[in-house]
């Protein structure tokens, strides 16, 4: 398996009313559970509000977990901390559905894609960067002046596949 999760759960502490009062408790997430095999997609679909942007920031362990398990790769991952928390997640990217909102509009597309090879240490050389930016550019299928524009010069399924362009540069 790829990934397994069991039994997960998210609950999240609210603000106090009072000084004296307990924190109030907010459960996002019950007892979820779900195996994706190497080759397989998993879709998450749901209304607003239901958990999806939740539940991968939670696996991504971007989010503190009550209870359960997270194995990626047959490693258990619920309890990495530090930095081989970080080198576990150079494999693992989550790609939002609403690219404009995931999106820097500040940036340009070769910034945006070159931003996790950076982040990672993958960037010392610029060349280098700039190459492989230019690979995943046309990997997904943007045009060759991609890498110099801005979010808002693309389409949605072009601001997509930016996005996958970012998540793929890992």
């Amino acid at each position: 398996m790829l990934l397994e999760v069991e039994g997960l759960s998210v609950v999240i502490e609210g603000r106090r009313r009072h000084p004296f009062e307990p924190r109030a408790q907010a459960r996002i997430l019950r007892d979820v559970s779900l195996h994706v095999a190497a080759g397989e997609t998993l879709g998450l679909v749901g209304e607003s509000g239901s958990g999806k942007t939740t539940l991968g920031r939670a696996i991504l362990r971007r989010l503190p977990i009550t209870t359960g398990r997270i194995s990626f790769q047959g490693e258990d991952i619920t309890h990495l901390e530090g930095e081989a928390l970080r080198q576990r997640r150079r494999h693992m990217q989550m790609i939002f559905q609403d690219p404009y909102a995931s999106l820097n509009p500040r940036r340009t597309v070769a910034e945006i894609i070159a931003e996790p090879l950076r982040a990672h240490g993958l960037g010392a050389d610029r060349a280098a960067v700039a190459a492989r930016v230019a690979e995943l550019i046309a990997l997904v299928g943007l045009p060759g002046d991609a890498a110099t524009r801005h979010p808002h010069a693309f389409s949605g399924g072009q601001r997509q596949r930016v996005g996958i362009a970012r998540a793929l540069a890992m």
